[in-house]
């Protein structure tokens, strides 16, 4: 009961699959409602953090499949690392020069995405499906 209450439950493949899909979808839309506020961006620029956060979603969703995982989790590591520097260290403000550097909330919601990403690649999945319930 408390591990249903915390939503550490085992879960099936279908309900592992729609909760990816329902992640994806929704991280989708905020990342592209993220991207769309770039507008004050140079176009070099603005192609710089397109290209990062498009490895980077590729990455999130190669790695849960992938059969060398740890390989591909290190590369997407290391992008999100260039991501935190561009947008919110101070080495990051090199490659803008003077123009203005993004918000932070692109890295945010990439760093929730990968939270939400890992609660439910780490929950345990049922090693066989219930049987279906068929309502008479």
């Amino acid at each position: 009961m408390w591990r249903t209450l915390l939503g550490i439950d085992r879960q099936t493949r279908a309900e592992k699959r729609a909760a990816t899909n329902g992640l994806n979808l929704f991280f989708g839309a905020l990342i592209g409602a993220n991207l769309g506020s770039l507008e004050h961006l140079a176009l070099r620029d603005y192609t710089l953090v397109v290209s990062m956060v498009c490895v980077i979603v590729l990455y999130i969703q190669l790695a849960p499949v992938a059969r060398q995982r740890w390989l591909y989790l290190a590369i997407l590591a290391s992008y999100v690392g260039v991501l935190y520097v561009l947008l919110l260290a101070p080495g990051g403000l090199h490659p803008f020069e003077d123009r203005p550097r993004p918000q932070p909330h692109l890295f945010v919601t990439i760093c929730l995405w990968l939270l939400c990403v890992a609660y439910i690649e780490l929950r345990p999945v049922e090693k066989t499906e219930p049987p279906a319930t068929s309502k008479p």
